[in-house]
């Protein structure tokens, strides 16, 4: 008989294109991939795994969703912060935007970047490898999907690039 290993159940508001948001829950493993702790859902949502499960109580049914099909998720009340985004992830920078879905629906906030020296606009973090991005918005932070963003409005110009050691 396999052994199952104990996951953390994170409350969760997922929103697919074309779709009214849906609550659930998603597992998150006990130990991340690149760092000592808990899987966070930033961390779930950037792995190469092609479907969650997003378990609905509501229903006793498990919803298998296709990762990159979703716009974005939103952690649900009570859920520790150390399970949304890791420790680890440094916000060098913040800008004020306002994100539309390819299906027209919109957001509003703060996209919180980790950008590594000599980088500082939403244009170079939204061009990092990362498909998946935190963003805090009036509701809370929200992990949005890049793939599913048709634009980015910047509500104010980005400052100059700080230049690096090899450029002064």
């Amino acid at each position: 008989m396999p052994e199952f290993v104990e996951k953390h159940r994170a409350s969760v508001r997922v929103c697919l294109p074309g779709q009214d948001p849906v609550d659930g829950q998603i597992a998150l493993g006990p130990l991340s991939r690149t760092r000592q702790g808990s899987e966070t859902i930033l961390e779930l949502l950037n792995t190469p795994q092609r479907v969650v499960p997003l378990m609905l109580p509501e229903f006793q049914t498990v919803l298998l969703v296709t990762r990159l099909n979703i716009d974005w998720v939103l952690a649900g009340a009570g859920v520790d912060v150390d399970l949304v985004c890791p420790r680890s992830y440094i916000v060098s920078r913040e800008e004020s935007v306002h994100v539309t879905f390819s299906d027209g629906r919109t957001i509003d906030g703060m996209i919180q970047m980790e950008l590594p020296e000599g980088m500082n606009r939403a244009s170079d973090f939204l061009n990092c490898p990362d498909e998946f991005f935190p963003m805090r918005t009036r509701i809370g932070i929200v992990i949005v999907n890049k793939t599913r963003i048709r634009d980015t409005r910047v509500h104010s110009a980005s400052p100059q690039a700080i230049p690096t050691a090899h450029e002064t």
